[in-house]
């Protein structure tokens, strides 16, 4: 009978339940009871229901991302791996996320809605846009107004890639209303023909982040004709919008870098083509003086001819230090007035957009219904609507309002 160690069979077990991809990313639903934090910031617990318990333990790096403190007896979802903890051989679960449970229900319909979508093609590669300028011109951001993740965007952007020109579209990033509001902007972002629209929003709750599950969002983003690259919550979190953006990011902030030259990596590249030539000059200098000096150890007897060698050698050198030198400060002064020029052009288009929108503004005013009324105009209202036509009238009381007030009148046959 063959025969193997106990540190053999656990491993094993250890290796089928790793590999397992049913028993991975799983959410599990249960009481909290023999709750520990230990002092390394490790998180040690018993997930119960009526018929079963199971060990589960969560270490600092995810601990840190809890929103609450959980506590024996509290019901709640784990998402987390299955695994065998070799030195007791005992079965636990590694967790990745707590959430009080409530929150159940959304999962279930995360999960229920990813793999609707996923058998439709949503998610699939082939239909993922790939970005197709090197260095972007002009990128969209929706993001939440004032919030974190703008401030980081605003951040990377001035850090990275300044010489683009960044719109910024602040959207709801939480609550039932949220969606609408995101699809409205996307779809007005969309017609504009930006090189790519970043969708971002800082970290949260599995509940905070739910509505980018949103389907009609996910249908939203599928039809986009821009690039879209989603850097929402953490690295750890994922939604739906995540899953059909045609690139994802961990953060906001690596929205921006996934999607942006450095402007400091093409500074220093034109630094490298100057030392380059300025290397070139002199290995060049080098090897005429080498060769000149193997030329003046051979002719010592010919003076002059020494000479005039010498002079041919220096005249060569000093034009061709000229020549090279030059020619650095020549595209040195090409690549200024290339990057001044961008900076212009792009100040130009900013100016007309503010005249534009001042233009419109205006336009705005001088239409509005108060206005209207200064300029002589009544409105007469009954039961809270626009009377249009006489013939709309009821025989009772309604309302007369002028620029500067409304008084009450009755008609009379």
């Amino acid at each position: 009978m063959q025969q193997i160690s106990v540190s053999s069979l656990v491993r094993y077990l250890k290796n089928r339940l790793d590999t397992d991809d049913n028993l991975q990313n799983i959410y599990v639903s249960g009481e909290i009871s023999n709750y520990h934090r230990h002092f390394s910031g490790h998180l040690y617990f018993t997930l119960k229901d009526e018929k079963a318990a199971i060990s589960c333990v969560m270490f600092k790096s995810a601990a840190a991302s809890l929103k609450f403190e959980p506590k024996t007896g509290d019901k709640v979802v784990v998402y987390a791996n299955t695994s065998v903890f070799e030195t007791s051989g005992q079965l636990q679960l590694y967790v990745k996320k707590i959430s009080l449970d409530g929150a159940g229900d959304l999962y279930a319909q995360y999960e229920a809605l990813k793999k609707k979508m996923a058998a439709e093609g949503k998610f699939e590669e082939s239909h993922k846009k790939i970005l197709e300028k090197e260095f972007p011109e002009m990128i969209a951001v929706l993001v939440g107004d004032r919030s974190a993740a703008m401030s980081d965007i605003k951040t990377a952007f001035a850090r990275r890639w300044p010489l683009c020109e960044v719109d910024y579209y602040p959207v709801l990033v939480q609550g039932n209303d949220a969606p609408a509001d995101i699809i409205r902007n996307l779809k007005e972002a969309d017609e504009k023909n930006y090189d790519a629209i970043i969708l971002a929003r800082g970290g949260g709750s599995f509940e905070d982040l739910f509505c980018f599950n949103d389907e009609e969002l996910v249908n939203t983003i599928y039809e986009l004709k821009t690039f879209l690259i989603s850097g929402i919550g953490h690295e750890q979190d994922f939604t739906l919008t995540d899953f059909v953006a045609d690139q994802r990011a961990a953060t906001p902030t690596a929205a921006v870098e996934l999607i942006t030259p450095d402007i400091a990596d093409i500074r220093e590249v034109i630094n490298e083509y100057a030392y380059s030539l300025t290397d070139s000059m002199e290995a060049i200098m080098a090897e005429n003086r080498i060769r000149f000096d193997l030329l003046t150890s051979k002719l010592m007897n010919y003076q002059n001819i020494l000479k005039n060698i010498y002079a041919r050698i220096d005249a060569c050198t000093e034009s061709l230090k000229h020549s090279l030198y030059h020619n650095i400060t020549v595209y040195r002064q090409e690549i200024a007035y290339g990057l001044d020029k961008i900076s212009s052009e792009l100040n130009f288009r900013l100016n007309n957009e503010r005249l534009t929108f001042k233009r419109l503004n205006t336009l705005l005013e001088a239409y509005s219904s108060e206005n209207v009324l200064k300029r002589g105009y009544t409105l007469v209202v009954q039961d809270d609507k626009v009377v249009k036509s006489r013939k709309e009238l009821q025989q009772k009381e309604f309302d007369v309002r002028f620029a500067d007030g409304t008084i009450t009148a009755i008609e009379r046959h």
